[in-house]
């Protein structure tokens, strides 16, 4: 289910309301989204809706996601899902240059599917600076996530009972960062690592690189990722030891004032080595191919606070015969206090 949910949806409509982050204090900013998907035989709405509001980016975020058609319990889109989140931002100083920020952040998460019913609460901080002359960006991350869920009692190939824990916790901690190289490029990454009760240790590791064309008045981002999830298992979980990669190519090409064309591709292959010594190696692969255009509706807006519509299509499938197309569209609406009194159109272009 992560990889669909990280795909296109088939349908999207977002709306804001927001400012600059000049007259942030006077600023509230709403988005809603929904999304549908299917594999074919089955099809399933995903629903969010956010809110953020000053002084601290205090944002609030609902999620759903539910069959609306197809009732297959083996379908990948199979179950229901429902989430609650809630950040913030704790800065040392006023205004932009503080030094630093406090992100706390609370979560839950309940999901069903026709044989279990899981519940996951997560409470996490991140600290993040600027150092270089601010060109580089860090963030420090910690995260305690606790996991209820149904006891399953099941006998693996090799003749052993596998008896999965009730409930599971996990911590996560890792480092980010962002650096501002030149006016053309800039790139970030992150490592971060996983501790679960009922797992191995996890390793991350990602890279990100953009670059803007100015001959071609376009810009190229790659991104490479790296999942390590080895060592023995116990016997209270099916899932055996797992490393997967990832690797995305996106081409955003400026056409006019206005529009943006931004054609992708995914790539991603993951093995898995089971925990049974009889078991054979699995290998899941997927390949995705998708294209959008996105229009901004104000020319005079800053660009990160523009007004635009978007659409997109695609396709995504496994070497499992997996096979999901998207086709989705949406717009973001965007207004500041200046606007609303109808003293102008926004703010000018930095």
């Amino acid at each position: 289910m992560k990889h669909l949910i990280t795909m296109a949806a088939s349908c999207s409509l977002t709306c804001s309301l927001t400012c600059s982050p000049a007259l942030m204090a006077e600023s509230v900013r709403m988005e809603a989204a929904s999304a549908l998907y299917s594999d074919w035989n089955s099809k399933a709405l995903l629903e969010t809706l956010s809110i953020q509001t000053p002084p601290h980016n205090l944002r609030l975020g609902l999620s759903r996601r539910h069959l609306i058609s197809g009732q297959n319990p083996a379908s990948t889109l199979a179950g229901s899902e429902t989430g609650v989140t809630l950040t913030g931002d704790l800065t040392s100083a006023d205004g932009a240059a503080a030094p630093f920020t406090v992100t706390p952040r609370i979560g839950w998460l309940g999901a069903e599917s026709s044989a279990i019913k899981t519940t996951s609460r997560w409470l996490g901080v991140g600290l993040s600076f600027w150092t270089g002359e601010d060109t580089t960006r860090w963030t420090l991350d910690l995260q305690q996530t606790s996991t209820n869920s149904d006891a399953i009692d099941v006998t693996d190939i090799d003749g052993r009972r596998i008896l999965s824990p009730d409930r599971i916790n996990g911590t996560s901690t890792g480092v980010s960062w962002l650096h501002l190289a030149t006016p053309e490029f800039l790139w970030k990454g992150s490592v971060s690592t996983i501790h679960r009760d009922d797992r191995p240790e996890v390793y991350l590791g990602k890279l990100e690189a953009r670059y803007f064309v100015v001959s071609a008045d376009a810009a190229v981002r790659g991104t490479i990722a790296q999942f390590e999830n080895r060592g023995k298992v116990a016997p209270v979980t099916l899932t055996g030891s797992i490393s997967a990669t990832t690797i995305g190519l996106e081409w955003h090409q400026k056409l006019g004032d206005r529009m943006i064309l931004a054609p992708g591709y995914r790539w991603y292959r993951e093995a898995e080595t089971p925990r049974a010594e009889n078991g054979a190696q699995k290998i899941m692969g997927s390949d995705q191919i998708y294209a959008s255009v996105r229009y901004r509706f104000w020319k005079d807006y800053w660009l990160e606070d523009a007004s635009d519509c978007f659409i997109s299509v695609g396709t995504y499938k496994t070497n499992t015969n997996l096979k999901i197309w998207h086709l989705a569209a949406g717009i973001a609406l965007t207004q500041s206090p200046l606007f609303i009194t109808g003293r102008g159109q926004g703010l000018p272009n930095r």
